[in-house]
């Protein structure tokens, strides 16, 4: 029976040697750590911009929405339409939208994106149109038939504006500067290059620097 109380001694002698031993081996920590889980979600952006088109200062609405992964990457859709339009001026153009967020969650961040897509444009050209005096001798390939060849006859021209309506391919990159209002709002303003094909077609000029300001909404998931 004397052996329960030398386990006992000698259980009692080795525990603080244990101990000594438990607290060398435990991890060291450096400071606090705070642990956050990064979110998806839908932004929803609407804006406008300030640009010129066909040679005249416009307004542009519209806006982009789409899925974010991470709070970093965003890819959906967006388009935008003249505000200022009549008869005779007319744009709108859409496409795939692409954006990288930095600092989404800080007070201040900044963005990249583009759009890459195609439209359509009304615009009003002048022409002009040369007449002949009537029953003028010509035939068919625009030369004389009858009377002297040497003869110039008495032509009149005449203009006329005219409705051209065309569509284009476009490329809109662009760069943001956001604040945070709320959780999940930020103020968004811009600078970027809207970039249309057949840009300058009989002096239509649809291409151009744009300047944008708008809302982002974060419907986080």
């Amino acid at each position: 029976m004397r052996v329960f109380p030398i386990a006992a001694t000698c259980i009692i002698c080795v525990m603080p040697s244990l101990a000594s031993a438990q607290a060398n081996t435990a991890p060291v920590t450096q400071g606090p750590m705070t642990v956050e889980r990064l979110h998806n979600g839908f932004l929803i952006a609407p804006d406008v911009k300030l640009t010129e088109v066909d040679h005249t200062t416009s307004g542009l609405i519209g806006g982009s929405a789409g899925w974010v992964t991470d709070e970093t990457f965003f890819i959906g859709g967006g388009g935008y339409w003249l505000a200022n339009q009549s008869s005779t001026r007319k744009m709108a153009y859409g496409g795939l939208v692409v954006q990288w967020l930095a600092r989404a969650d800080e007070r201040v961040g900044f963005s990249v994106k583009g759009l890459l897509g195609a439209g359509g444009a009304t615009t009003a050209e002048t022409v002009t149109e040369v007449l002949y005096p009537p029953n003028f001798p010509f035939g068919p390939d625009g030369h004389m038939l009858t009377g002297d060849p040497l003869m110039h006859p008495t032509l009149t021209t005449t203009t006329a504006s005219v409705r051209v309506r065309q569509g284009f391919f476009v490329a809109e990159p662009e760069a943001n500067l956001t604040v945070r209002l709320t959780k999940g709002v930020r103020l968004a303003g811009g600078v970027g290059y809207r970039a249309v094909s057949r840009d300058h077609r009989n002096g239509t000029q649809l291409s151009g620097a744009t300047g944008s300001l708008g809302l982002q909404f974060d419907l986080k998931m």
